[in-house]
């Protein structure tokens, strides 16, 4: 239709739905709120054939991904599907020259794998679902990961968490659009959140870290969790877990998927975000709880780890009550 904006859902086999659906929704219900519609969506596929998703349910597809229009935003949904196309070079190839000319890229959830394996995201900032974490790590090194962001932009990429976090994203892209007035009727008929933004984590980083250590390294951690104030430096860790620093570290890393210095960096950061979500303390205060030297510290650890202040996080997240 002349004049509306075009939105271009990759579809394959094995897509998660709500990848799928949730982003397709909030398009859908901003053009119902609208005067005039103003997005036009369209869910294509590679040869056309109809979207086979995660949950058996299939989609029509409208239109073959290399004769999908051009302009406006192009969506690519992750799910299990995800890792047979990998490798799929033809399909890469295909997804690469579809995003020519594209006002916004987007991905949700593992979807920005798919980004990667293109080459568009080397040297860019992104963002996939947690649980993805050390594969998009080990196979695309080149990408500036950020996991535990709900969502990410790097110029016109924009990546996001795991499956509701497309939402969230999508809701963001309609307030740049038409204003947030228009982004907070479509939250209310959506009856999701509209505030939740990109700098608030996925998960938990403690309870995951936490999450299969062997009794030597949960000793160690047990003790960081006890007063993280402490100045955890690797031989105190060393010795509470009974080895060498070296064997520590591997062992870290292996385990846990970072470094000792990262692990206790991260038991810090969910506690001050913990105490932004539910104290009155200043930030200040909420640094030498955590075990941050001072408040500038852990501004510059916060910025860099969630992408916001931690001024800005307790606006968001904070108890209002």
């Amino acid at each position: 239709m002349k004049g509306r904006y075009p939105v271009i859902m990759v579809g394959f086999k094995r897509a998660l739905l709500l990848d799928i659906a949730g982003p397709i929704q909030v398009y859908s219900t901003a053009n119902k709120l609208l005067e005039t519609p103003y997005y036009e969506v369209q869910l294509v596929s590679e040869n056309g054939a109809p979207v086979e998703t995660d949950t058996g349910l299939c989609m029509q597809a409208t239109s073959l991904l290399s004769k999908a229009s051009t302009g406006g935003d192009l969506i690519v949904p992750g799910g299990p599907g995800v890792d047979l196309l990998l490798q799929n070079q033809p399909f890469l190839a295909a997804l690469k020259r579809a995003t020519k000319a594209r006002m916004r890229i987007i991905s949700v959830c593992s979807g920005s794998l798919l980004l990667a394996a293109t080459g568009l995201l080397d040297e860019r900032a992104a963002t996939s679902h947690w649980a993805r974490e050390r594969q998009m790590q080990q196979l695309f090194p080149k990408v500036s990961w950020q996991p535990e962001a709900i969502f990410v932009r790097d110029e016109r990429f924009y990546t996001s968490a795991g499956i509701t976090a497309g939402i969230d994203l999508v809701l963001s892209l309609v307030e740049a659009d038409h204003g947030s007035d228009l982004a907070l009727r479509v939250a209310q008929e959506l009856v999701v959140y509209l505030r939740r933004s990109g700098g608030q984590g996925q998960y938990s980083k403690l309870l995951t870290l936490q999450h299969g250590l062997s009794q030597n390294l949960r000793r160690a951690s047990e003790a960081v969790l006890e007063d993280p104030t402490l100045d955890w430096r690797v031989s105190r860790l060393a010795d509470l877990a009974g080895m060498t620093e070296r064997n520590l570290s591997r062992r870290f890393r292996k385990e846990a998927g970072v470094s000792p210095a990262k692990y206790v960096e991260a038991i810090r950061l969910d506690l001050a975000r913990t105490l932004l979500e539910t104290s009155p303390l200043s930030i200040d205060q909420i640094a030498l709880k955590s075990g941050f030297q001072d408040g500038q510290k852990l501004r510059r650890v916060f910025h860099h780890k969630m992408n916001v202040t931690p001024s800005q996080y307790r606006q968001r997240f904070g108890d209002r009550s």
